[in-house]
């Protein structure tokens, strides 16, 4: 699928690294006289999260077919081109907010609001009629920037920090990382497929926040990688947004961490997940948190779930679906080396006599 964008400047940069971001082609006039914008752009957008197959290298020159063969046009701040038989973005159709690749906002007008908004819905922004209330429009987009100077870090910082509250920018992030998933960034398990041993379907640079005053990630931070981690994790055995509609769910009851090395902010890590062992309702495993440079040990996680039937509030047998994928993760992995932080027991040594 290919975007084509029409214009130039700071915001056509900015709405060519979203569609970069989201996966898709983006095709404009002259690659390069946009391609430093989005050089610089990129990394913040890289932080906000990637959707499968995204890549810097898919923006391209037009061709004679792209406008009557896109399924978008954008127009940023120029004619509108003859030609166009997709929907039509514009400065009144699809109204954004610098910087356009990280804030969520998008108010849509016109005839075709409805398949633009779930269009940009589908890529992971918020989109918004133009006369939705002045309150929740600055909630999205210029609320963000003004609280932040538009600064990226900044901007990241406060969407996630609003994410438990479901509201405003909070909820736009995490529907935002819903999409990335539901759009196949972790594919589920086949019956018959064999899986990667050990499981490597987390990768992240370390995020502004999980950074302390000592200049490297915190040891909070540290689990709640391992929690996304194990996100993945549950994606790929089956245990998506419909799994825990109809309330069931993994509960972590015990998580041991191992911290082996430090790490800055904006470094790359990347999770190696090993299934130890699985029986009716539990999952023991371990996570090792990887340097995505130099594959350097960080730490590891050791940690037991168990299976919860959500609605009556207790543990339940995992379901026959998830068990199999896990039965089939855990004999895939049985050959591997067990880390000798597993089942460590946390004491001082005796005294010496």
């Amino acid at each position: 699928m290919h975007v084509v964008v029409v214009g130039g400047g700071s915001r056509a940069a900015e709405w060519i690294t979203r569609y970069l971001a989201s996966g898709l082609d983006v095709v404009v006039d002259d690659p390069h006289t946009v391609g430093d914008a989005v050089d610089e752009l990129w990394p913040a957008a890289d932080r906000l999260g990637l959707f499968p197959g995204a890549s810097r290298d898919r923006l391209r020159a037009a061709t004679v077919d792209d406008l009557a063969t896109a399924p978008l046009v954008h127009v940023v701040d120029a004619p509108v081109p003859d030609g166009v038989t997709g929907l039509l973005a514009t400065d009144h159709t699809a109204v954004g907010c610098s910087p356009a690749h990280l804030v969520p906002l998008v108010e849509v007008s016109g005839p075709q609001a409805p398949a633009l908004t779930r269009f940009y819905r589908s890529i992971g922004m918020a989109p918004v009629p133009a006369d939705a209330p002045a309150h929740e429009r600055w909630q999205l987009g210029e609320g963000l920037v003004q609280l932040t100077d538009g600064d990226p870090d900044a901007l990241l910082a406060v969407m996630r920090g609003l994410r438990p509250s479901g509201k405003g920018a909070g909820a736009a992030i995490a529907h935002h990382e819903a999409a990335r998933f539901a759009s196949g960034g972790v594919q589920r398990w086949q019956p018959g497929e064999v899986p990667e041993a050990p499981l490597a379907l987390y990768r992240t640079p370390v995020e502004p926040e999980w950074v302390d005053y000592n200049a490297h990630m915190t040891e909070s931070a540290y689990l709640t990688a391992a929690g996304w981690a194990s996100d993945a994790l549950f994606r790929y055995i089956g245990d998506d947004e419909a799994y825990r509609a109809a309330g069931h769910s993994f509960y972590t009851v015990e998580t041991h961490i191992h911290y082996v090395r430090e790490v800055a902010v904006h470094e790359p890590i990347v999770f190696h997940t090993h299934i130890l062992g699985v029986d009716a309702k539990r999952v023991h495993l371990v996570h090792s948190m990887l340097h995505g440079d130099d594959g350097g040990l960080l730490c590891t996680a050791e940690q037991m779930l168990v299976h919860v039937d959500m609605r009556a509030g207790r543990s339940a047998p995992i379901l026959p679906d998830v068990a199999a994928a896990l039965q089939a993760i855990a004999a895939a992995h049985a050959s591997l080396p067990v880390p000798p932080q597993v089942g460590s027991v946390m004491q001082l040594p005796p005294p010496k006599s």
